[in-house]
């Protein structure tokens, strides 16, 4: 696989591999953190914080295949410094032309909101599943908790944004 060779040469100190990587997965973490932190810049800074941190400690990671796992561990534990760092602060930022989820804006907008609303673990969960389309597995692997955890947190925090989302329709309607 390409991103295996890829981070074999940068552990071996290759920055132009790194650099690719970086290009590879900029978009997906960057998303990611945006559908977990709900604030453009903060995903910026922490998607940059990941690829230093990823960077500095390469040596670390022992299996290659595991890297993408690796690095969104990585941007997990980024994004939890970020709420402790901004405890108490709720930042709603609503970025036009971002390409993310463009169909239909107001209805996203309502989803990142609802989505917001739930707990961290339960939204952190449903980002990996639904926005970078991973596998339960591998969630259960990056949030270091049983498949059967992951299985149920899906389908709870699925049925609260059902609820949340129904709610705000019904609310639309009326006025």
């Amino acid at each position: 696989m390409e991103i295996d060779m890829l981070v074999e040469s940068a552990k071996r100190g290759d920055k132009k591999a790194f650099e690719r990587i970086v290009q590879r997965y900029h978009n997906e973490l960057y998303y990611t953190a945006l559908g977990i932190v709900k604030s453009g810049w903060d995903a910026l800074d922490i998607c940059q914080e990941t690829f230093l941190k990823a960077f500095s400690s390469l040596d670390t990671l022992k299996d290659v295949s595991k890297f993408r796992s690796w690095i969104n561990r990585i941007l997990i534990n980024k994004c939890n410094d970020n709420f402790r760092k901004n405890k108490g602060v709720t930042v709603v930022d609503f970025i036009e032309n971002e390409g993310f989820l463009e169909d239909s804006k107001e209805e996203n907008i309502d989803l990142l909101n609802a989505l917001s609303l739930l707990k961290e673990d339960t939204r952190i969960i449903l980002t990996l599943r639904y926005f970078q389309d991973l596998p339960i597995k591998e969630i259960a692997s990056i949030m270091d908790i049983p498949e059967g955890t992951v299985k149920s947190r899906l389908s709870n925090g699925l049925k609260e944004l059902r609820k949340m989302m129904k709610v705000g329709r019904r609310g639309d309607e009326n006025t």
